[in-house]
């Protein structure tokens, strides 16, 4: 009896606590749901204006439509009012425009011009050439300058030459001096023909003096130059014979001297003869030549495909040498148009922009398109008009700024975002 109560106890409590069991779980479960309705309750009742956005105090650039964390540095983001208005303006305080140099200017017109530069090398001006050549036949018996380079001035003594012809010459100039005497004056043109075929042949006064003097005729001739220049062929050596008409010695003059530049075939509009052009030698580069455009040739080079200019230049003083590299730069000017510094501009790939200041003192980008340039100056074919303000120093500090603050670059087609499977901001992968 006593075995059936405590069986019936138990069967009792065992009841009992699966219905407590059963219990607990229905109300687990009410407070799970109860707790997602409030979230979803308090979801719909949140209500975020087009012009709020959660943003981060460390990552300006990032703005989020719903609460959370900085996708960059993890901080809480914080709710702010945003004026879409003001997302292209940069707005800076005087201390912060004179810590950045932050100059200003209007926009004025002004005369640009258009300038190219061509690769060139320093050469001997052909028209200033000239040869030493041998009138006579004979043997070279000692030659006083050997080597290409060296310079010869009027009056040096070029080379020793042995010479039946010039002997000959020289006997019938004496023999007219003797005829003159027998006839009394009476042989002047003889005389005045032979003494000037002496000379034509390279004899100088001096020595037809001597010979008149001493009358005796040397089949060993020395031979004075009749021309200035420096060498640049000597086709014989000691020893050689040589025959009328034969050079003995190839000159220029390096008082003048032509540069000859490269022009392809796209360029050639660009040149015109008679043009005035700058001339730098590399190996100078502080000091320009002045010349004009001498001769643009007319056919292509069939192996370059290059055209070749040539520019007349001085050089008195012998300092530049052929075979020296140069820079041709030729300069064109334009009618007016609306030019601005190249610090004014900045190129972002194929956009280009300038920071304008608008009346409210603040800064906005604004895009422009370009035209010809020069190492200073810019010209503006459309976004300017005379009159505004323009940066012109400090323009790629603003720029920085814009995209630290928007996480785009700006007049960008795309508005600011994050990337936060990335953590890119202002970019999209």
């Amino acid at each position: 009896m006593r075995n059936s109560i405590l069986v019936s106890r138990k069967a009792t409590n065992a009841e009992s606590f699966a219905k407590s069991s059963v219990s607990l779980r229905a109300f687990l479960c009410i407070c799970l749901f109860a707790f997602f309705l409030s979230g979803c309750i308090s979801k719909t009742k949140e209500h975020i204006a087009e012009n709020e956005f959660y943003v981060c105090s460390m990552d300006p650039q990032v703005m989020e439509k719903e609460p959370g964390l900085c996708p960059i540095c993890k901080m809480v983001l914080t709710k702010k009012v945003i004026d879409k208005t003001d997302q292209n303006l940069i707005k800076l305080n005087k201390e912060q425009i004179r810590l950045g140099n932050i100059q200003t200017d209007t926009v004025r017109t002004d005369s640009i011009s258009s300038s190219k530069t061509f690769t060139g090398i320093f050469a001997i001006n052909q028209n200033s050439q000239q040869q030493i050549a041998a009138r006579y036949n004979g043997r070279i018996e000692k030659l006083y300058f050997k080597v290409p380079g060296q310079e010869i001035k009027w009056g040096d003594l070029l080379y020793k030459v042995y010479s039946r012809d010039l002997m000959l010459a020289q006997e019938e100039y004496l023999f007219a001096l003797e005829k003159a005497k027998l006839l009394s004056g009476g042989a002047t043109n003889l005389i005045e023909s032979a003494k000037n075929k002496l000379l034509l042949w390279g004899f100088t006064e001096f020595q037809v003096q001597t010979l008149e003097k001493d009358k005796e005729p040397k089949i060993v001739v020395e031979i004075r130059s009749k021309v200035s220049g420096v060498i640049t062929e000597i086709p014989f050596k000691e020893g050689d014979y040589i025959n009328e008409g034969a050079t003995l010695y190839k000159l220029t003059d390096l008082n003048s001297l032509w540069v000859e530049a490269q022009v392809y075939a796209n360029e050639l509009d660009f040149i015109s003869e008679g043009e005035k052009v700058e001339v730098i030698p590399q190996a100078f580069p502080d000091e320009t030549l002045q010349g004009e455009i001498d001769f643009s040739n007319p056919e292509m080079q069939p192996e370059t495909k290059i055209n070749l200019i040539r520019i007349k230049v001085p050089n008195e003083h012998k300092k530049f040498v052929p075979g020296m590299m140069v820079s041709v730069i030729i300069n064109k000017k334009t009618t007016e148009k609306i030019t601005v510094s190249t610090d004014a501009v900045v190129q972002n790939g194929t956009k280009s922009h300038v920071w304008i200041r608008n009346k409210d003192g603040d800064f906005e980008p604004r895009q422009v398109v370009l035209g010809k340039q020069t190492k200073s100056n810019i010209e503006i074919v459309s976004g300017l008009t005379v009159g505004e303000t323009i940066v012109v120093s400090g323009a790629y500090l603003l720029y920085s700024d814009y995209v630290f603050k928007t996480g785009h670059y700006p007049l960008s087609t795309d508005t600011a975002h994050t990337d936060t499977k990335n953590n890119m901001p202002g970019m999209k992968m």
